[in-house]
């Protein structure tokens, strides 16, 4: 049976009424959003800190706009231990340190550390243990090419660390951000002019797509 013409610009405007409001509803939610990540697969436990022991790892870029940082850490069932995190630049220089006090349990634990405001590359991460049982500390084992120093050892792998913005934003309120990040590492028209011709370029292939589809259902 074929559907008349009015009928068919009916359920497409509804099908796109119901892609914008979809669209709008994900980019007004508001949630904590990460300012980065080291990439790190997440897939198993590298490094066991007893007390007073902790895991450094180097190389890390510690992005800005960075208030916490979550890793994955194991507690063998118990509540889990006071933890501090400090980051440290190329030249020993303090970034940012945190920390949480005893009570949090084992699973993707968010560490808060003092808002950082600037980034930086090749900085030291470290992660101490000040409670009297073991933890487990998440992340890619064995991972060539990578070191966690432990306790005065070396372990060839890698730790998960993800790197929280502070607050709660949504994708619109972040947008701006979003912008001006996709604009490092470019030059010239490409640096300023990049991010608006992929939206153009998106929006033109949308209208040609209803078009096209306007015009086979009308005729």
């Amino acid at each position: 049976m074929r559907v008349g013409p009015v009928r068919a610009r009916t359920v497409l405007a509804v099908g796109i009424g119901t892609i914008v409001a979809v669209f709008a509803v994900l980019l007004l939610h508001r949630g904590q959003r990460r300012s980065g990540s080291d990439l790190t697969p997440n897939g198993a436990f590298v490094a066991s800190l007893g007390p007073g022991q902790q895991a450094c790892q180097e190389g890390e870029l510690l992005p800005a706009d960075t208030a916490a940082l979550r890793i994955t850490i194991g507690t063998y069932g118990r509540l889990g231990p006071p933890v501090r995190l400090t980051v440290t630049g190329p030249h020993g220089e303090t970034l940012t340190a945190g920390g949480l006090g005893a009570g949090w349990r084992q699973g993707v634990v968010q560490i808060p550390v003092a808002h950082v405001s600037s980034a930086t590359e090749g900085a030291r991460v470290c992660l101490l243990s000040a409670g009297p049982q073991p933890i487990a500390l998440g992340g890619d084992l064995p991972d060539p090419g990578y070191r966690v120093e432990v306790a005065g050892r070396t372990i060839e792998g890698r730790l998960r660390y993800d790197y929280m913005r502070p607050g709660h934003e949504s994708w619109l309120e972040l947008l701006p951000t979003l912008v001006y990040r996709s604009t490092l590492a470019k030059s010239g028209l490409v640096r300023h002019w990049a991010w608006a011709g992929a939206l153009l370029l998106m929006l033109a292939a949308a209208a040609v797509a209803v078009r096209t589809l306007v015009r086979e259902e009308g005729s």
